[in-house]
C-alpha cells in the first residue's frame, strides 16, 4: 500500500499524542505541577501576609473591617497556585486542565485555613506564626491543587460547597475572635503617636505640674509629692510625658504592686486557652506546703479572698512580722509558693477579703504551671508583651523560677501605658482578643469577698481581681474613692505611689511613676482631677 513520506515539518514537530483515557495519562507525572505549586506559595504566601498587615495595619483594625486586607490574604495564595499549576499542567501534558474546581478547592483550602490560624489566636505579626502559616500553605495549597486538577467532575460540585461553607467558619470565627474589640486609627504597638493637648491649656498645665512635680527640700529627707514621671494617653494618643530631674522615658521604673493588674490579665490568657479554670484548686497545678490550702481557688487569689493568715505589713510596721518582706527578701524568696502555702488558714477561701503579695505570688505561680504543658519557657513575653509592642519589661522571679507576680515588674512609663491601654480595649490590640470577652468587666467590678468581710481594710479599699476600683459599695462605702473622676475609673496601683487610671469613658490613661514616702502627702484624686483638667475631661 502507498504510503505517503512524512515532511520535514513533520519530523521535527511529532504530533502529541492524546490517550483514550487522560483521567489515566493524568494519574502521572504530577511531581512538576506540584513542585511549581509548592515554590509559589512560599513566594506568594509572605507576600500576602505582609500585604495583608500593611494594609489591615491601615485599616480599622478587625478583619471583616479591613475587607482589602482579608482579600489579599485570603484570594492571592490559592490564586497565584492554581494558575501557576494549571500552567504547569497544560505545558506537560498530563490531560485535560479543571482550573475552575482546583481554584475553588483552593480557596475553600484557604479559608479553612485562616480559620484555624484565627481560632488559636495566631497573629501575622509574629514571625513564628506567620512562617507556621506559610508552610501550611505550601504544603496543602498545591497538594489540593494538584489532586482537583485531575479529579472527575463532580470535585466542581465539591469546590464550591467547600468554599461556601469554608467562607462562612471563617467570618463567625472571625466574629468571635474580634467579639466586642473596640476599633482605633492608630495602635501604639512601636510607639505612641503624638497628640495635642486642647488651646488655652496653659492655666491647667500650671495647676497639674505645681501639684505633681514640686518636690520638698531637703531632698533627701523624701518629704511631699515626689513625682518621677508622667504620661497622659488621651483618645489612643500621648498628650503630655514629662519626668523629674534623674528620669527619661526610656528608663525602667519599678511598678510594686501595679504588677498585680498584670498577673490578672496573664490569668485571663491561662483561661481563654483552656489551661485552668476560675474553680480550679491550686494543688491542681502547685504543692502545697499544707494541705488545707488546696481548698484555695483560682478565683480565690484572684479575689484576695485565700483566708491565709498573711501579714501585709511594709517599711512602716513590724518588719519581724511581715509576711511580704519575709516573701520578697527573706526566706521566702527561695521557693514562694512553699512559703505562702505555709501560712495559717484563718478563713474558709472565698469568705474574707484581705489584700495580699502573698495572693497573687501564688496565682501568678499557678498560672505559670497550668500554661507549662502547651507553652514555652517566656510564653508570658510572647503571649502578652510582645504582641502589645512592651520591650521594657524585667520581671523577677523566685529561686524556683517563678514570677514574683505580686510585685517585681519593671517597664518604662510609656511600656506602662500600653499594658493599661490593653484594658481600656476590653483586653484587645489591634483586633486581637488578648483576655477572654467580659473578662475585664468582670476584673472591675467588686469582688465578693470585700462585701462579706474585710480585714486590715482602709476606706477607700475598693477592689475587683487585682484592681482599685472608683466605686461606692452600698453597705460598705457609700462614697466613691476618688469622688472627683468618673465611677468608671480603675487603676493599677503600687507602694510609693504607682499607678495607672483607666478611665473608659474619657478615653484616658494616665500614668504616674513616683518615689512618695510621707503618708498622706500625695491625693490620688488630686492628681487625677488636675490631669482630667489639663486634657479638657471634665466628668
Amino acid at each position: 500500500m502507498f504510503q505517503s513520506q512524512p515532511t520535514e515539518e513533520a519530523k521535527a514537530s511529532p504530533a502529541r499524542v492524546i490517550p483514550e483515557n487522560p483521567e489515566a495519562a493524568a494519574s502521572t507525572g504530577w511531581g512538576f505541577p506540584f513542585g511549581v505549586g509548592l515554590g509559589t506559595a512560599l513566594g506568594v504566601g509572605p507576600l500576602a501576609l505582609w500585604a495583608g498587615v500593611w494594609v489591615g495595619a491601615g485599616s480599622l483594625n478587625t478583619v471583616r473591617a479591613a475587607l482589602p486586607a482579608l482579600l489579599l490574604v485570603l484570594a492571592l495564595p490559592p490564586l497565584a497556585v492554581a494558575v501557576m499549576e494549571a500552567w504547569a499542567s497544560r505545558r506537560q501534558g498530563l490531560g485535560p486542565v479543571r482550573t475552575g474546581r482546583a481554584l475553588g478547592l483552593a480557596f475553600g483550602t484557604q479559608v479553612g485555613i485562616l480559620g484555624g490560624a484565627i481560632g488559636v489566636h495566631a497573629s501575622a505579626r509574629r514571625l513564628g506564626d506567620a512562617a507556621l502559616l506559610v508552610l501550611v500553605q505550601a504544603v496543602l495549597l498545591p497538594g489540593v491543587v494538584t489532586w482537583a486538577l485531575k479529579a472527575r467532575r463532580r470535585a466542581g460540585t465539591l469546590a464550591a460547597k467547600a468554599s461556601g461553607v469554608s467562607l462562612l467558619v471563617l467570618l463567625g470565627l472571625a466574629d468571635r475572635a474580634e467579639a466586642g474589640c473596640p476599633e482605633r486609627d492608630a495602635w501604639p504597638t512601636k510607639d505612641w503617636s503624638p497628640g495635642v493637648l486642647a488651646a488655652g491649656h496653659e492655666p491647667a498645665l500650671r495647676a497639674f505640674e505645681q501639684y505633681a512635680f514640686t518636690r520638698q527640700e531637703p531632698a533627701q529627707e523624701r518629704k511631699g509629692v515626689r513625682t518621677d514621671g508622667v504620661v497622659i494617653i488621651h483618645r489612643g494618643r500621648l498628650v503630655y510625658e514629662r519626668y523629674a530631674p534623674g528620669w527619661q522615658a526610656g528608663r525602667r521604673h519599678l511598678g510594686w504592686s501595679m504588677s498585680k493588674s498584670v498577673t490578672n490579665a496573664l490569668t485571663g490568657m491561662a483561661v481563654a486557652r483552656g489551661a485552668l479554670a476560675l474553680e480550679d484548686s491550686i494543688c491542681k497545678y502547685v504543692k502545697s506546703s499544707r494541705e488545707s490550702a488546696c481548698a484555695i481557688q483560682v478565683r480565690h487569689l484572684l479575689e484576695f479572698a485565700s483566708g491565709l493568715d498573711w501579714q501585709e505589713g511594709y517599711e512602716d510596721g513590724p518588719l519581724q512580722s511581715s509576711s511580704v518582706l519575709a516573701m520578697l527578701y527573706g526566706e521566702g524568696h527561695a521557693d514562694m509558693v512553699s512559703f505562702i502555702t505555709s501560712h495559717v488558714q484563718r478563713d474558709v477561701p472565698g469568705t474574707s477579703w484581705e489584700y495580699s503579695s502573698g495572693d497573687t505570688t501564688l496565682l501568678a505561680a499557678v498560672v505559670g504551671a497550668a500554661m507549662r504543658p502547651q507553652q514555652a519557657e517566656g510564653w508570658e513575653w510572647k503571649l502578652l508583651f510582645e504582641p502589645v509592642g512592651v520591650h521594657s519589661a524585667v520581671w523577677e522571679r523566685d529561686g524556683k523560677g517563678a514570677l514574683v507576680g505580686s510585685s517585681l515588674l519593671y517597664a518604662t512609663p510609656r511600656d506602662w501605658a500600653k499594658l493599661g491601654f490593653l484594658f481600656l480595649n476590653e483586653g484587645c490590640w489591634e483586633g486581637q482578643r488578648l483576655v477572654p470577652e467580659g473578662w475585664v468587666a468582670q476584673s472591675t467590678a467588686v469582688a465578693e469577698p470585700l462585701r462579706k468581710k474585710r480585714l486590715y481594710w482602709d476606706a477607700g479599699d475598693v477592689q475587683g481581681w487585682q484592681f482599685w476600683l472608683n466605686r461606692p459599695v452600698p453597705g460598705v462605702q457609700e462614697k466613691r474613692p476618688w469622688p472627683h473622676v468618673p465611677e468608671d475609673a480603675y487603676a493599677m496601683r503600687g507602694h510609693w505611689g504607682q499607678s495607672v487610671t483607666l478611665i473608659p469613658s474619657l478615653d484616658v490613661v494616665v500614668v504616674r511613676m513616683a518615689d512618695d514616702r510621707e503618708p498622706g502627702a500625695f491625693d490620688l484624686d488630686a492628681f487625677l482631677s488636675k490631669a482630667l483638667a489639663l486634657v479638657g475631661e471634665t466628668p
